[in-house]
């Protein structure tokens, strides 16, 4: 059984989502823009962390990854079309003023890989692009679930006015790959609560569905 949490961090409040194979006590953590408060609830937890993946490449999302690595001893698995994000992390980092931080070295690229497990867990990769160039998201059929990054929010989407930003990308992405999944299916957004999918193809105001 997959098992999802959630550990808000940075000033942007960017969720940061903890999945556990409940049955192995197998763990992947994803999208840990800063380590420290993602290490604090580790280590209040019974499960073991065996990787870290993200959906794409800004500061919010993988600002921490770097430290996170390094202090669990785990794998990396990023969308390496964001290369140029995760590259100039640093520079983002006093751009946005925040503390200083290191580029996580990767260890798999996802950009061509459909499936991830863990445990006793399967995840589909979904490749997303529109919000960046390699955005992805991870589908698990099993627990109708979708960690959605930033494609999609309750109500919204992900901005498309960054760098290699594509508003036709990412409609495409949402209706493609997002609106095509089973309506039960909740969405763990990258910010803000969580939504469905039938809720946001029934009601988003920026991308219908088809």
């Amino acid at each position: 059984m997959l098992k999802v949490h959630t550990v808000p961090v940075t000033p942007f409040m960017q969720n940061c989502t903890v999945l556990e194979c409940t049955e192995t006590k197998q763990a992947v953590v994803c999208d840990c823009g800063d380590a420290q408060p993602v290490l604090k609830f580790i280590a209040q937890q019974d499960f073991e962390v065996v990787a870290v993946w993200a959906t794409h490449g800004h500061l919010d999302h993988i600002g921490g990854t770097a430290e996170l690595v390094e202090e669990l001893k785990v794998p990396f698995f990023f969308p390496q079309q964001d290369d140029f994000l995760r590259t100039t992390l640093p520079e983002h980092a006093r751009n946005y003023g925040f503390p200083a931080v290191r580029v996580p070295e990767v260890t798999t690229n996802i950009d061509n890989i459909k499936e991830l497990s863990f445990g006793n867990v399967k995840v589909e990769v979904r490749n997303c692009p529109g919000h960046t160039p390699g955005h992805v998201v991870f589908y698990c059929a099993d627990a109708d679930i979708v960690i959605a990054g930033d494609v999609m929010f309750n109500g919204s989407i992900g901005r498309t006015d960054f760098p290699r930003g594509s508003f036709s990308q990412l409609e495409q992405s949402i209706q493609e790959e997002m609106y095509s999944l089973p309506h039960k299916t909740v969405v763990h957004c990258g910010h803000g609560p969580t939504t469905t999918i039938g809720h946001e193809a029934k009601t988003n105001p920026f991308v219908k569905a088809k």
